[in-house]
């Protein structure tokens, strides 16, 4: 039995010192586990390139822009559109901050504007486009008529301009349709203003309609075979409709009527030697005072005079009181004594167009929305 397990032993020996050992690498291979590969740190941590909004301006985030602009500027790779393709891009400025390009609209983002903006990247691929919308539109009415000038309920029938002045900006193309004049029994009078005419000033908010001068003056054929449009001792009514829209394109609160009645028609210019000025006391901020015998122009009497003296222009702030048979001129310093001057321009007008030392019933015609002299007469007066 022991001679056997010798045997044995001595087999298996031989066998394990004839069997070939692993090598080195082997050896590592079996005992280290299998290596896999791993991102960099820039591949693991850098977002996809975007575009951003934030209410105000457009961001490309995620793209590091060079310290400089391209040849043609930040547009050629960078550019924002507002409303339907085909349009030019919005003008505005582009800036680095914190590293990212950004777009500063030049104008503000206009509510219920969808606004499409397009990347594309110096070093080529697919553009990147993106829409977003501008912030919600205010339904809300808020606009109303506040002013309707002349403030007088007595109109001479050969009416030139009306002043119609809102409390915020409207929209445009929608006088015609929105403003009428009835008769005594409510009946839409037609072709009462120069059609086609419609003047407002840089904020929208004022707008001046004329009416036809071709029925206003005398020996043309509309003012023969038609008349004026305001006949005297007829009374009328100015209406104007709440549905005329504001610029977002909301209606008004509210519509707007105005009873007035035609008087005698006024031919003569006015005449400044028939105006009473009434100096202030030196020393006070009291209002200087300019009475005129009838109306007159209130859109042209805040920027027709002004006060003067030996030194320049007086500082001031300028209203029209008493259906604009006032004008009142508050310094901005109190008086001091001295001479001073009224200055006037001749192109001031009374309610039928008539200015300084021509009246507008001539025999040429002109057209009447354009101021054409800028003569002035001076009214001469003193601080006590």
């Amino acid at each position: 039995m022991l001679k056997l397990n010798l045997a044995a032993i001595a087999a298996i020996l031989f066998l394990g010192m004839a069997a070939p050992r692993p090598s080195l690498a082997q050896t590592i291979a079996i005992a280290a586990p299998p290596l896999t590969a791993r991102p960099s740190p820039a591949q693991s941590t850098a977002p996809p390139v975007a575009i951003e909004f934030n209410g105000a301006v457009f961001k490309v985030a995620g793209w590091t822009p060079p310290a400089s602009p391209p040849a043609n500027g930040w547009p050629q790779i960078f550019a924002v559109y507002a409303g339907a393709a085909g349009v030019p891009p919005l003008e505005g400025a582009y800036a680095i901050e914190s590293g990212a390009l950004v777009f500063h609209p030049r104008f503000p983002i206009s509510p219920g504007v969808r606004y499409r903006a397009v990347f594309q990247s110096p070093a080529g691929g697919a553009a990147i486009e993106k829409t977003f919308d501008g912030p919600r539109r205010d339904t809300t009415p808020s606009a109303r008529v506040e002013h309707v000038y002349p403030s007088a309920d007595v109109l001479p029938s050969n009416q030139l301009r009306l002043y119609i002045y809102f409390s915020a900006p409207m929209s445009r193309g929608e006088a015609e349709q929105r403003i009428h004049v009835l008769d005594a029994n409510g009946k839409v009078l037609e072709g009462i203003f120069l059609p086609g005419e419609e003047l407002w000033d840089p904020n929208y908010r004022r707008l001046t309609m004329t009416f036809d001068p071709g029925r206003i003056k005398r020996g043309l054929t509309s003012n023969m075979k038609v008349g004026p449009p305001i006949a005297e001792g007829q009374r009328y009514t100015l209406a104007i409709d709440r549905e005329w829209k504001d610029a977002r394109g909301v209606p008004m609160v509210a519509g707007f009527r105005k009873t007035f009645r035609g008087g005698p028609a006024k031919r003569d210019p006015p005449d400044p030697r028939q105006w009473r000025v009434n100096a202030p006391r030196a020393g006070t901020s009291d209002a200087l005072t300019v009475v005129f015998p009838s109306p007159m122009n209130y859109a042209l009497l805040q920027r027709m005079l002004q006060v003067a003296n030996a030194r320049g222009a007086v500082s001031g702030t300028v209203s029209a009181d008493r259906q604009e048979t006032e004008w009142r001129f508050t310094p901005q310093e109190p008086w001091k004594a001295g001479d001073y001057q009224l200055v006037v321009d001749t192109g001031l007008e009374d309610l039928a167009g008539n200015h300084i030392g021509q009246a507008f019933d001539i025999d040429v015609f002109e057209r009447v929305t354009q101021h054409i002299t800028t003569n002035t007469i001076s009214l001469p007066f003193s601080v006590h």
